[in-house]
């Protein structure tokens, strides 16, 4: 009722005050009282309007009720600037006077006090928000109709329970509480259970709701000291992070306190840890000390950190590894982090040791996920990719949605650019746009001269108009399947989890059949974003991906913990908040607030007061995920997370991370090593050399510079050296494939901005980008200079030769990293061609750029078995390309840092 509602807000309000006085200093109080005393007297006199008028002719700290509030409102004006901060310099707004110099003395000696009370000054900014502990009549009628609303909501979802034959875990807890009935008045089963229960043991109670604490206290009603039945509670507060699951960790510390009902607990806390080397301990002491709050609360769920002892043997070694990213606004730092990631993956990988990347949300492992798959590593994503997002099921879907539903015209588009068919752009144009009222089977139908052209598209419309006739003569599965194998689909696929991914979406449509047609294409496409893809059948469990909830109670050789800088959305306006506040001497008091009336002049305070708590038990909970994340780590532990720098007036300057991120609450311990990195990033458009390395950022040295041609080139450090004795680097095969790599991105990009833009100069400017490049791809720093050299040489005798700005220039149908497939006798044959294009004579080019060196004389003997090397491959592209409409094909090597160019005619012209 309203009575009990309006009770519960004067208890929030009564006990933030509470809390306000006694994180107040005791040597400050008196002084305090009298400087705002006479601040609000000097402004009354005047006749000011301001909030500190209400503290003129306090003697002594305001009350902790609502008699006081205004006063205390008073208080934080005087004290506090706009921002929450401490003043740094109150004035004659504050109603100290300029004249006064004693006055402002004693305030500011006051101010230098209070800094050190960082827990009394965070309250007090929370003072002015605190809403009146009552409903206006129009919040009570809006409020008074949801709850009769809600009820008759209850029931009918009861009733869709009951036709389900389902319920959910909160039906289940209200089940049982409704079935051992009132505690004054006990059920039959609540008697039985009182005589057979005789021992409890709950495990993870710090993740208890209320209705399960109450629960509880039902279950242990009637017992009586010495009666010999024990309540056996294990759990970690620190650990407690499903508040979305209405786990209140409040209820913890009450039953530390307090016990459960009349049952008095034994609290034994425990500090061994036996999991983590001492290095790994200490970090997280050191850190987590000044995460979490020092003070424990009971309502707001406030748990204060407890140092653990290492119980293993000190390990040489670093045991936490901080790699910072700069967000230069282009993004790129997400795909440097990515493969920073695979780095640490592969070094872990190669020492036997178990790996976890852990992330806050699935969205966060994406890219790392693909580049996993991209390199083969095998590895177990327990619900991370979600079944819905995978290429097999995307086609899958499309065909289903064609068969059902022949005017889908989307559906038939999809199903028609598919692999099995691949008709381009402009073909499914042609196609669809002859007839815009007409389906697309019955432009099939029409489409001869299309299916004469193209041998797929012929055999793919055979196949799908067969199986629109021969549609709901078999179940929904069936159709879908059968149609599936019959266009060549597995053919396609990469990999065994794919084929898995398939049967997982078939099992899908036999759940969901109706007599053979689908009833819902909205219900499958719901159901399908509840399904993740199924784990790699050839994965261990060397390398688990998975969020951090998932990682609870687990443990791995090395953590790694990417996209620390991504925060999640917030919560979005509700009709109704509301909010359980466990109490420490009575029961759990709940926060009602309908959502603001359209129009108002200002947010409603009740209901921002109610999102306030609700945000800072979020955040509060966001420090126990992190604690959560960390101490899965035994070995290692690699946090990676980014920060955005921006150039200004010719200096550099770091922002704090995004607020809501896990490393907005790392950052006092990992500031440090960002900071290193600020000025030593390479931004957009600057032409400083540097790169990315370690923790932070290393910078090159400045002396370094590209050399002329033919002329000596100039390492760091000074040395000059002639152009025959540059040393000839003895590259690992990783960083000779990265050098190509990168190689190729920068002819890439040449040749998609235009030849004729670049020069030496422009080149110089690039170097920066070439650098970081090269460092995102894992090149170490000891090779790094030599890699440099070596991508710069390419691009520069490129830029030089005729021949190589030939191949850059603007052609007809030119494309770099072309990507084609071909489906030939039911296999799928792919391929990525470095640059095609047409040239003026109608002939298409097929080139591969190589970056093959050769340091011995017999240069022409090198090139052609470089040519005997990759003729297969190159003469299998030109296969590729069959389709494209040229009569003649060439293919040719291009050796940039040779200057030389090998072409021929394949073989079958």
């Amino acid at each position: 009722d309203r009575e009990s509602l309006e009770a519960a807000l004067m208890r929030e309000v009564e006990g933030h005050l509470a809390q306000l006085r006694a994180a107040l200093p005791l040597d400050s109080r008196q002084e305090l009282v009298e400087l705002a005393a006479h601040a609000g007297a000097a402004l009354r006199a005047e006749g000011a309007d301001s909030p500190i008028t209400a503290c003129a002719g306090i003697t002594a700290l305001p009350a902790a009720d609502v008699s006081g509030l205004k006063a205390w409102v008073g208080i934080a004006e005087f004290l506090l600037s706009k921002t929450g901060q401490w003043r740094v310099k109150p004035d004659k707004r504050q109603g100290v006077l300029k004249e006064e110099a004693a006055v402002k003395a004693r305030v500011g000696e006051l101010l230098r006090q209070l800094e050190r009370h960082e827990s009394c000054r965070a309250l007090l900014a929370l003072v002015p928000q605190l809403p009146e502990p009552r409903y206006s009549d129009g919040q009570w009628r809006v409020l008074e109709a949801l709850l009769k609303l809600l009820p008759l909501a209850t029931a009918q979802l009861r009733l869709v329970f009951a036709e389900r034959g389902e319920v959910d875990f909160a039906e289940v807890s209200l089940a049982a509480l409704h079935a051992l009935g009132e505690p004054q008045e006990p059920t039959d089963l609540a008697l039985a259970l009182d005589y057979r229960i005789h021992h409890l043991l709950v495990d993870e109670f710090q993740d208890t709701s209320v209705n399960q604490f109450n629960l509880l206290e039902m279950l242990t009603a009637g017992w009586q000291p010495g009666d010999g039945r024990t309540l056996f509670l294990v759990g970690d507060p620190a650990q407690s992070i499903y508040r979305f699951r209405e786990s209140e960790v409040g209820l913890f510390l009450r039953a530390w306190e307090r016990g459960i009902g009349g049952v008095p607990l034994k609290a034994l806390q425990l500090h061994a840890n036996f999991r983590s080397r001492p290095a790994l301990v200490e970090w997280s002491n050191r850190s987590f000390a000044g995460i979490f709050p020092a003070v424990a609360d009971v309502a707001s769920g406030a748990v204060p950190y407890v140092d653990a002892a290492a119980r293993r043997a000190a390990a040489d070694g670093k045991a936490v590894w901080v790699h910072g990213f700069a967000d230069t606004g282009d993004g790129a730092w997400q795909e440097a982090e990515a493969v920073r990631v695979l780095e640490i993956v592969a070094a872990a990988r190669s020492r036997q040791a178990s790996v976890a990347i852990l992330a806050r949300a699935k969205n966060h492992l994406a890219r790392i996920v693909r580049g996993l798959r991209r390199q083969g590593v095998h590895f177990r994503a327990v619900e991370v990719e979600n079944l819905g997002g995978q290429p097999v099921v995307q086609d899958l879907l499309a065909l289903t949605r064609a068969l059902a539903h022949p005017a889908d015209r989307t559906a038939w588009l999809a199903v028609l650019r598919a692999p099995w068919c691949a008709l381009s752009l402009a073909e499914l144009h042609d196609l669809a746009a002859s007839d815009l009222d007409a389906t697309l089977p019955s432009l099939l139908r029409a489409a001869d001269a299309l299916a004469k052209a193209h041998p797929r598209f012929s055999h793919t419309r055979d196949v799908l108009l067969g199986a629109l006739a021969a549609r709901a003569r078999g179940s929904l599965r069936s159709q879908v399947e059968t149609t599936w194998l019959a266009l060549g689909g597995p053919a396609a696929l990469a990999s065994a989890e794919a084929l898995a991914d398939a049967e997982a979406y078939l099992e899908l449509l036999e759940e969901l059949d109706e007599g053979g047609a689908l009833s819902s294409v909205a219900d499958l496409e719901r159901r399908l974003a509840l399904l993740f893809a199924r784990p790699d059948p050839e994965a261990d469990d060397g390398l688990q991906l998975m969020t951090i909830h998932k990682a609870k109670g687990l443990e791995f050789d090395v953590v790694i913990l990417p996209g620390l800088a991504a925060a999640t959305r917030g919560d979005d306006p509700d009709l109704l908040v509301w909010l359980e506040r466990p109490r420490a001497e009575q029961e759990a008091d709940i926060l009602l607030a309908p959502l603001d009336a359209p129009g108002q002049d200002r947010r409603d305070p009740l209901y921002a007061w109610v999102r306030l708590l609700r945000k800072e038990q979020a955040r509060l909970e966001r420090a126990r995920l992190l604690y959560v994340a960390v101490t899965r780590a035994r070995e290692e532990l690699h946090l990676l997370g980014a920060v955005t720098v921006k150039e200004k007036q010719g200096d550099r300057e770091m922002s704090a991370p995004r607020p809501g991120s896990l490393l907005e609450l790392l950052w006092p311990t990992v500031r440090g090593e960002f900071e290193q990195a600020l000025g030593a990033v390479a931004l957009p458009g600057t032409g400083a050399a540097h790169v990315q390395s370690g923790a932070g950022f290393t910078r090159l040295k400045q002396d370094w510079q590209l050399p002329e041609p033919g002329a000596p080139a100039r390492w760091a450090g000074g040395t000059v050296l002639a152009a025959e004795e540059v040393p000839e680097f003895e590259w690992v095969g990783e960083t000779l494939r990265h050098v190509g790599t990168v190689v190729h991105r920068m002819l890439q990009y040449i040749a998609d901005e235009g030849v004729e833009q670049w020069d030496e100069v422009r080149l110089k400017r690039a170097l920066p980008t070439i650098i970081q490049l090269l460092a995102q791809a894992g090149v170490r720093e000891e090779e790094l200079q030599g890699a440099v050299h070596d991508v710069a040489q390419a691009v520069q005798n490129t830029l030089d030769d005729e021949r190589g700005r030939w191949l850059l220039t603007a052609h007809p149908q030119a494309r770099s990293e072309y990507a084609l497939s071909v489906l030939e006798n039911g296999r799928l044959d792919t391929g990525v061609i470095d640059r095609s294009f047409v040239d003026e004579d109608g002939v298409r080019w097929v080139v591969d750029y190589k970056t093959s060196r050769h340091a011995g004389a017999d240069v022409e003997a090198f090139l052609e078995r470089e040519r005997r090397r990759y003729a297969p491959q190159l003469e299998r592209y030109a296969f590729l390309t069959r389709g494209l409409g040229a009569a003649r094909v060439k293919v040719a090597l291009y050796f940039p840092l040779l200057k030389r160019f090998l072409e021929w005619e394949p073989a079958d012209g």
